[in-house]
C-alpha cells in the first residue's frame, strides 16, 4: 500500500538501535560511500538517488523503450516505478526518501559535539561535561547537579548515562515513527500486504484484511513462533552459501586468468619460433610506433611550453600591475599596461595559431586481415579537429571574420557516368570532406589534400548528408527513399546500415540519437529502427535543415521566392516554431548549417549567395556572392572556421572550400 513506509522503525525503544559507528549501515551498496539523498526501494534496500538513477538508466538501456521495471542491484527483486510513463532518468525520484537513514547520518555526524551540564551553564556560567540525560526534562546533568538538583525533586525519571551508552543521542532524538502520508504514529502491521501503517492507513486501505495487528503484537507473534530466530538462521545460511559461491567465482576467475597466461605464453612461444624476417618486421613497426609517439609528444610539449611561458609572463604582469597601482607609481603602471597589451596580443596570435592545428591525436595499428601475408601492418597517426578551449573575448568572433577561398576541389571521378550533382556535403573535424553525388548515386571521400580517395556506390540517389560522429555520416535518400549510414575511415567508405522507411528525404540532420528529416510539409524524427514520428507540420514546402548542437534547436530552410514568405524558420526542442528570416537577401533557401558560435549559414539558390546570420535572425550579412564563384549553391557544411559549398551549375563537378579569417 502507498500509505506504508519503506523501513521498519529502527528507533523504537524496544528495538536494538544500530551502533552509529557501524558506518556500513549508512553506505550506498553501489558507490560504497555514505548515502546521499537515500531512496528506499520496496525491497527495503536504500541507495543514493544519483546512484540509483544511473543504475536504472544503465539497467534498462539495453532493453526496449517500453521497459516498465528494473531489478534491485542488491537482492535482484523486480521493482516497478510509481509512474512508468515518466522518463527513466526520473524513476529514482519517485521512490520515498529514507528519512531514518538521513537522521542517523546527521546524528552520527554530531556525536563528536561536546555535551555540557545545563544547570552549571545557567548558574555558574561554566562548561562542565555532562554525564546524564533526563528524558522527562530533556536536560543534561553532571553527576553533582543530578544528585543535588534533579534527584531531590524528580522521582521515577528515565535517566540515561550518556558515557555508558553510545546511542544516547539517538535515543534523545527518538520520536514515534510517523506515517509519510497521514503524519500519524505507525503502530499497525498488515500481514496480508506485508505493510506498516498508521490507524488511518489501516482504516482506509486494510479494513477488509484478515491479519492486521499492532506492531507490538506482531513482534511478539514472531518471537513466540521462533520466526525471527529461523529467519536469522536462514539468512546466515544464505550468507554462508553466497560466500562459498563468491569463492567459487574467484576460483573460476583465477582459472581463466591462468588460461589467459597459458595462451599468451603459447603465443609468445609461437612468435619465438618465427623466422628472422618476422623479427625484423616487428622491429621496424615498433620503431615506427616509437617515432610517431616521440614526434607527437614533442609537438604537444612545444605547444605546452609556449602557453606556460606566456602564462607565467601574464601572471607576473598582473601581480606587478597591482603593486604599481597600490604604490601609485604612474610610470610603472603605464609600462606594465603596455607590456600587458603586448602579451595579450601575443596570446591572441598564439590562440589563432593553435586553432589551425589543435587536434586530438591517436596512434593506431592497422593490420591486414590476411595473416598468411606475414605482414605486421602499418602505424597510422589519426588527427581529429577539436575546438580550442579559450574564452570568446580572446578570439575574433566568426560573425566578424572575413572570408577567403582556400581551395577548389574537383569531385569528378573516372567512373562517373554523368556530371556530378553534389546535393549534400559534410566537413569532418580532421579536414576530410564527404560529398553525396546524386546523379551518379555515390558518396565520395576527399582527403585533407583535396583528392578523392574513395567512392561508395549506393542503391539510391543521395541528397543531403549529415555527420553522426567523427567517423560516421548518414545520407538522406531521395529515391527509392530511406537513410543510409556510412562508416568513414581515413581512406575508405563502408555502408554500415540501411534504414528503410519507404519515404523519400531531401534533407537530414542528427540530434540526440535520432535522425531529423523533412518530408515535404513535415519535419519528422526517425530512429535507427525506422520508427518515424512527426514533430511539426508546415503549410509550405521545406527543403533542408540543421541543428545547433548547444541547445538542439532546428533551423529549417523553406524553398520559396515569394516576397514576405519565410526563408528560414527555427523549431525548438519542444516543437515550437519561430520565423527567423524572410525571403529577401535569400531566395530559394537550400542548404543550412550552424557553427560552434551559433551562427547560421544559408545557401540562397536563386539569389546566388551564402548568408551568415545570428540564430535569432537579427544580424544578417551576405558572406559569399556570385563574385566569389557562388552559382546556385545547394549544400553547405561548416567546420570550425572553415566551410565547404557545393554549386549546381556549370561548376557542379567541383566544390569550394573557404576560411573565415
Amino acid at each position: 500500500m502507498a500509505e506504508g513506509v519503506p523501513h521498519p522503525d529502527p528507533r523504537s525503544e524496544d528495538s536494538t538501535l544500530p551502533n552509529l559507528s557501524d558506518s556500513h549501515l549508512l553506505e550506498c551498496p553501489i558507490c560504497l560511500e555514505q548515502l546521499r539523498q537515500p531512496k528506499s526501494l520496496p525491497c527495503r534496500h536504500s541507495l543514493c538517488e544519483e546512484c540509483l538513477s544511473s543504475y536504472i538508466v544503465n539497467e534498462v538501456s539495453g532493453t526496449s523503450d517500453t521497459a516498465t521495471s528494473f531489478i534491485c542491484p542488491v537482492c535482484r527483486t523486480l521493482t516497478h516505478p510509481v509512474d512508468k510513463t515518466e522518463d527513466k532518468e526520473k524513476w529514482a525520484q519517485q521512490f520515498p526518501t529514507d528519512n531514518v537513514t538521513i537522521e542517523m547520518i546527521q546524528l552520527r555526524n554530531r556525536t563528536t559535539e561536546p555535551r555540557y551540564c545545563a544547570p552549571c551553564q545557567r548558574r555558574k556560567g561554566t562548561m562542565v561535561p555532562a554525564q546524564f540525560w533526563c528524558k522527562h526534562n530533556e536536560s543534561l546533568f553532571c553527576e553533582s547537579c543530578k544528585v543535588d538538583l534533579h534527584d531531590n525533586i524528580h522521582v521515577g525519571c528515565d535517566i540515561v548515562d550518556i558515557k555508558a551508552s553510545e546511542n544516547w543521542q539517538l535515543r534523545q532524538n527518538t520520536s514515534d515513527k510517523k506515517c509519510y502520508k497521514h503524519k500519524d504514529v505507525i503502530a499497525y502491521y498488515c500481514e496480508d500486504h506485508k505493510s506498516l501503517g498508521c490507524s488511518k492507513c489501516i482504516t482506509v486501505g486494510h479494513r477488509k484484511c484478515d491479519n492486521v495487528s499492532t506492531t507490538e503484537d506482531y513482534c511478539e507473534k514472531l518471537n513466540s513462533s521462533s520466526q525471527l530466530e529461523e529467519r536469522k538462521t536462514f539468512l546466515q545460511q544464505g550468507a554462508d552459501d553466497m560466500e562459498s559461491t563468491i569463492k567459487d567465482f574467484y576460483l573460476r576467475q583465477q582459472n581463466i586468468a591462468d588460461d589467459k597466461d597459458a595462451v599468451l605464453k603459447s603465443i609468445d612461444d609461437l612468435q619465438e619460433r618465427m623466422d628472422k624476417r618476422i623479427r625484423e618486421m616487428k622491429k621496424e613497426i615498433t620503431d615506427d610506433v616509437i617515432t610517431a609517439y616521440k614526434q607527437e609528444r614533442e609537438n604537444l610539449k612545444v605547444s605546452i611550453q609556449k602557453f606556460e611561458r606566456l602564462k607565467v609572463a601574464i601572471q607576473n604582469t598582473l601581480e606587478s600591475s597591482a603593486t604599481a597601482l597600490q604604490r601609485n607609481n604612474h610610470m610603472d603602471t603605464i609600462l606594465l599596461y603596455q607590456k600587458g597589451q603586448t602579451e595579450l596580443e601575443a596570446f591572441k596570435d598564439l590562440v589563432k595559431e593553435m586553432q589551425m592545428s589543435i587536434s586530438t591525436v591517436s596512434i593506431e595499428h592497422e593490420i591486414d586481415s590476411d595473416v598468411t601475408s606475414l605482414n605486421f601492418g602499418k602505424v597510422v597517426v589519426r588527427k581529429q579537429r577539436r575546438d580550442f578551449p579559450s574564452g570568446p573575448t580572446l578570439v575574433k568572433p566568426l560573425s566578424q571574420c572575413e572570408v577567403k577561398e582556400i581551395r577548389k576541389v574537383n569531385i569528378k571521378c573516372p567512373s562517373d557516368q554523368f556530371a556530378c550533382d553534389a546535393r549534400g556535403v559534410v566537413y569532418l573535424p580532421d579536414g576530410r570532406i564527404v560529398v553525396g553525388d546524386n546523379n551518379n548515386q555515390k558518396i565520395k571521400l576527399i582527403n585533407d589534400e583535396g583528392n578523392v580517395v574513395d567512392e561508395l556506390n549506393l542503391d539510391g540517389c543521395p541528397w543531403d548528408l549529415c555527420m553522426v560522429d567523427n567517423t560516421t555520416v548518414a545520407a538522406a535518400i531521395q529515391s527509392p527513399g530511406g537513410i543510409r549510414v556510412v562508416t568513414v575511415t581515413p581512406s575508405k567508405l563502408t555502408l554500415s546500415s540501411v534504414i528503410n522507411t519507404n519515404q523519400q528525404y531531401i534533407g537530414i540532420t542528427y540530434r540526440n540519437g535520432e535522425f531529423i528529416v523533412p518530408t515535404g510539409f513535415e519535419i519528422c524524427s526517425v530512429k535507427k529502427d525506422g520508427t518515424t514520428k512527426t514533430l511539426y507540420r508546415y503549410t509550405g514546402d521545406v527543403y533542408a535543415l540543421s541543428h545547433d548542437s548547444k541547445d538542439g534547436q532546428l533551423f529549417v530552410s523553406h524553398h520559396t521566392v515569394t516576397t514576405g514568405s519565410t526563408a528560414i524558420g527555427r523549431l525548438s526542442t519542444d516543437n515550437k516554431y519561430t520565423d527567423v528570416l524572410k525571403v529577401g537577401v535569400v531566395k530559394y533557401a537550400c542548404g543550412v548549417d550552424v557553427d560552434v558560435e551559433g551562427n547560421v549559414y544559408v545557401c540562397g539558390y536563386s539569389s546566388n549567395n551564402v548568408v551568415q546570420m545570428s540564430g535569432d535572425g537579427t544580424n544578417v550579412r551576405e558572406l559569399l556572392t556570385a563574385a566569389d564563384g557562388i552559382t546556385h549553391p545547394i549544400a553547405i557544411s561548416v567546420c570550425g572556421d572553415k566551410l565547404v559549398v557545393t554549386n549546381v551549375s556549370d561548376q557542379r563537378d567541383s566544390i569550394q572550400v573557404f576560411q573565415l579569417v
